[in-house]
């Protein structure tokens, strides 16, 4: 009985000290991605990872493509149906950090704790135009890689 319960003090150690996925350095885009998610997302903006959001705010950026904030990103039903059931495997639940009830990542919690040090004016910069242009500061942003040990130029000098 004792080793059984060393055994279980041992796992939840590890399971307290180990990051959320959202929390470590890099999210990595998952193999299963469809093409039409990278195709149809990457098109105006980087195709943001399905753990950036949670499962509700996806939903609310999908049901509302007419309207994508202020573009029109409509798709073919089964294109759109790939990408939602894609966001489903991987968005976190609801009810934490990646809830966004506007659909958009700058406003989780989680977003605006990575990036408190930031100045809002850094974020509205001519040269990143907006907070939701990751790639303008964080160099592999389209792999899903948002860490701060691989930052663009521009990155590295709002990183002070």
């Amino acid at each position: 009985m004792r080793r059984l319960a060393c055994a279980g003090a041992a796992l939840l150690a590890a399971l307290a000290s180990a990051p959320t996925l959202a929390d470590s350095a890099s999210i990595r885009v998952p193999a299963d991605a469809p093409a039409a998610w990278k195709n149809e997302c990457s098109s105006c903006h980087v195709a943001y990872p399905p753990q950036l959001l949670g499962k509700s705010s996806w939903h609310t950026v999908m049901k509302g493509l007419d309207k994508h904030f202020g573009s029109d990103a409509s798709m073919a039903a089964a294109d759109a149906k790939a990408i939602t059931d894609f966001l489903d495997r991987y968005a976190p639940p609801d009810g934490g950090r990646h809830d966004a009830a506007n659909g958009r990542i700058t406003q989780t919690q989680w977003f605006k704790r990575k990036h408190r040090e930031i100045p809002a004016s850094a974020l509205s910069s001519k040269e990143v135009r907006s907070a939701a242009n990751c790639q303008a500061c964080h160099s592999s942003a389209e792999k899903g890689v948002f860490s701060e040990h691989q930052l663009t130029p521009l990155g590295r000098r709002f990183e002070d």
